[in-house]
């Protein structure tokens, strides 16, 4: 009696986790999803990684010159720019991946992209958009300041994430094609493990 009482519980269970989990006795298991089978998801997942992330779309209409006491005299992020830039927070949270120091230029259009991503940022005049601070001595000496930091490793168990502009990643990397909104994936001595762009983030969380 007690053998067919336990039977009847046994059952009750597997039928109440497969109606949760989508599959009955004897069914296929669901395919695993694209965040388990990526392997650059996992990489970040693992934690070690930089980050390095060109700001989200922006008014291109824009070109003057830019004062970074005011984001009025800057080439801003658009309606469509501050929704990229949350879509690939949310999707960065859904994919758990750990994310450690985040840094951006001090200009309004990287600095609000770390913002609406990832709800905070430490702005850093070493990711500020070349000719904006200086001369080009100074843009150099900053790019080479980028390409020590990148090829550190964040702390274990941790990605750090550089919102800045395309000369930088351009001076940190060697990539002179990078999109707003993307971003590389840069490993162990700063090598490119990978490239992100803004709409990938969501297909990879399967959103």
């Amino acid at each position: 009696m007690r053998r067919r009482a336990a039977c009847v519980v046994g059952v009750l269970l597997l039928t109440s986790a497969a109606s949760l989990f989508g599959a009955g006795c004897g069914d296929d298991a669901a395919p695993p999803s694209a965040a388990t089978t990526t392997p650059i998801v996992r990489t970040l997942q693992a934690g070690g990684q930089t980050l390095l992330m060109r700001h989200a779309l922006s008014d291109a209409a824009v070109n003057q010159r830019e004062r970074l006491s005011s984001c009025a005299t800057q080439r801003n992020l658009t309606i469509a720019g501050r929704e990229q830039a949350r879509a690939i927070g949310r999707a960065i949270a859904a994919l758990r991946i750990p994310i450690g120091q985040v840094r951006a230029s001090p200009l309004c259009r990287a600095r609000d992209t770390a913002r609406l991503a990832f709800g905070r940022a430490t702005l850093d005049r070493m990711l500020v958009n070349a000719g904006t601070l200086g001369t080009l001595a100074d843009d150099r000496r900053r790019g080479r300041e980028l390409r020590a930091v990148v090829r550190r490793p964040p702390p274990p168990g941790q990605n750090t994430v550089l919102v800045t502009h395309s000369p930088n990643i351009l001076a940190a990397s060697g990539e002179e094609t990078v999109a707003e909104g993307e971003s590389l994936v840069l490993g162990r001595g700063g090598r490119i493990a990978g490239r992100i762009d803004a709409e990938q983030w969501s297909a990879l969380a399967g959103k």
